[in-house]
């Protein structure tokens, strides 16, 4: 038996590298169950570094595993200069990891993208990571009996074992937390926000969808500044920003975008949750742009029954005063109003202890984990 490892160099091959994961997942019947097929398209972008504005600042190789002339595994390995600079270390990264249960392929394949990195002058590799710590993150680990919420990754139990039994430790672990909006004690969240906003002078306000780009700007001002501390955290460039928000736009409702104000009128928190796509795009085997993907896209998203809370944002002097509490309230009321009586406040640092505390008030448990892995190269 041989195994070869090519790198992805055309835009066919780019598709062939995508398109992979569907050999793993169609033929065991749970885990089909419960994967969400990408959108292929998605990710053709984010891997096309001519397209995706984090490689201005990134680099990006491609490779496909084969043995015994049939692919049989995936990964990409990415050298994040500004992530380096901001932490001055020499950590690269791995993502898009896809693989049979075959640990000489996985070694191979995770080999490559150790090989790719120390020529960059790297010397520790973390993962997964795809392609950025702003983008899709971590191997779920627990959590495996129900779908992955928009933008969460899903994964065969046994990649864990391929990682580790190819030298990965644990770097940091990650959490998802669900919460059960409709037990939540509404009534005294609101009225602990009340007493927020009247202590603090603050009122509070849905996005403005017509005036898009000055609303970005807000958000993106607070979330570099809020989040500048945080674990592996890599501000984003003005070009990154507006490129993930584009390409959200289409599927935000600005019920769940909200921005608190002080008396001046100025935006000192916010919040951003999304629906929960992935229960319809689940149907449109990654291609929701079809005639029938479309038709069924359509028809599930009238269907969906979650929001994930992808991130909130304070300003440093507004910390522990409780700001989260009017967020929470707005975004439990309006969902309750209109059948959403579920959501993920997604991802979360375990070590988060601030974090899993609010988690915890409003009746969230972690029902998922990931973990991020590290090795040296």
């Amino acid at each position: 038996m041989t195994i070869e490892i090519r790198e992805v160099t055309t835009k066919k091959e780019r598709r062939q590298f995508i398109t992979f994961a569907w050999e793993v997942y169609r033929n065991d019947t749970e885990l089909k169950k419960y994967w969400v097929p990408p959108v292929i398209t998605d990710y053709m972008k984010t891997l096309d570094k001519e397209v995706f504005p984090l490689y201005e600042h990134a680099d990006l190789a491609m490779f496909t595993a084969w043995k015994d002339g049939k692919l049989s595994g995936t990964i990409a390995a990415v050298e994040n200069r500004r992530h380096n600079e901001v932490h001055q270390d020499r950590v690269g990264f791995w993502g898009f990891f896809e693989c049979f249960n075959d640990q000489q392929v996985a070694d191979a394949l995770f080999n490559a993208a150790a090989g790719w990195l120390k020529k960059k002058g790297l010397d520790t590799m973390r993962g997964p990571v795809s392609p950025s710590m702003n983008d899709q993150c971590g191997m779920l680990t627990r959590g495996f009996d129900s779908s992955p919420v928009f933008l969460m990754l899903y994964n065969p139990p046994y990649y864990n074992d391929l990682v580790l039994a190819s030298g990965h430790h644990v770097g940091q672990e990650l959490l998802a937390w669900y919460i059960d909006q409709s037990i939540i004690d509404i009534k005294r969240l609101r009225k602990i926000a009340a007493h927020v906003m009247k202590r603090e002078g603050l009122s509070i306000r849905i996005m403005n969808m017509k005036d898009f780009d000055r609303e970005i700007e807000r958000v993106r001002d607070i979330y570099n500044k809020a989040w500048e501390k945080n674990w592996g955290f890599v501000p984003m460039t003005d070009r990154e920003f507006d490129f993930m928000a584009k390409s959200l736009k289409p599927i935000a409702n600005p019920h769940y975008i909200y921005f608190v104000e002080d008396r001046d009128k100025r935006t000192i928190g916010f919040s951003l949750s999304l629906p929960d796509i992935n229960q319809a795009l689940k149907h449109v085997n990654g291609n929701p742009f079809s005639p029938t993907g479309l038709l069924k896209y359509l028809w599930y998203t009238r269907k969906i029954t979650m929001v994930r809370t992808i991130t909130m944002g304070v300003l440093p002097e507004y910390r522990n005063k409780g700001i989260d509490s009017i967020l929470n309230t707005h975004i439990a009321d309006y969902g309750g109003r209109h059948g959403v009586f579920a959501s993920e406040m997604s991802w979360v640092l375990k070590a988060n202890e601030a974090m899993s505390k609010l988690a915890k008030v409003i009746g969230g448990r972690p029902y998922k984990e990931y973990v991020i892995y590290e090795r040296a190269v």
